[in-house]
């Protein structure tokens, strides 16, 4: 799912929100949402590596978990 986040950045997609869902289990999971041209597409994980790469998109986009 990173590679996929990634890719859609490189070609253009802005991360516009990021949140934290939980399944019934209680396990976490960032989910990012992109938008180009009017569109959305959301990306969405519970790995660690994941989560690490959307704190570090937070901060390069001035976003925050809504």
């Amino acid at each position: 799912m990173m590679a996929e986040l990634q890719q859609a950045i490189a070609d253009g997609w802005k991360p516009a929100r990021v949140t934290e869902e939980r399944d019934a289990t209680g396990t976490a999971f960032d989910v990012v949402t992109v938008a180009k041209d009017g569109e959305e597409k959301a990306f969405r994980s519970d790995h660690l590596a994941f989560h690490r790469y959307v704190e570090g998109l937070i901060e390069d986009f001035g976003l925050s978990y809504s």
